[in-house]
């Protein structure tokens, strides 16, 4: 899925959850990109400034939090095998700008 440029991640790269409060699965996958060692950028779906996001995200579909996001990818959910591949593409990612 393709992200409009509102909605993809910061310029550090970084990786985006879109979350909401006393939300389990949020909780979930901060914790495992915590653990990998990987930043990302909170942003709270029920948050007057992220009104848009969430009409954005309901149009696709998507019923419940978290969002995570890298570049173009999103995933709805706590898919750790999922949450996994972003954390390998965020990995790859920086090993490239490492290199060049």
């Amino acid at each position: 899925m393709s992200l409009p440029s509102h909605l993809t991640a910061p310029p550090s790269g970084d990786i985006t959850v879109w979350t909401k409060p006393s939300c389990v699965q949020c909780t979930a996958v901060k914790r495992r990109l915590t653990e990998a060692g990987v930043p990302f950028t909170e942003r709270d779906l029920t948050a007057e400034e992220h009104e848009s996001d969430l009409e954005y995200f309901r149009k696709l579909g998507y019923r419940s939090a978290p969002i995570t996001a890298h570049g173009a990818v999103a995933v709805p959910g706590f898919v750790p095998a999922e949450i996994d591949r972003i954390i390998a593409a965020w990995r790859a990612e920086k090993d490239a700008e490492v290199g060049a």
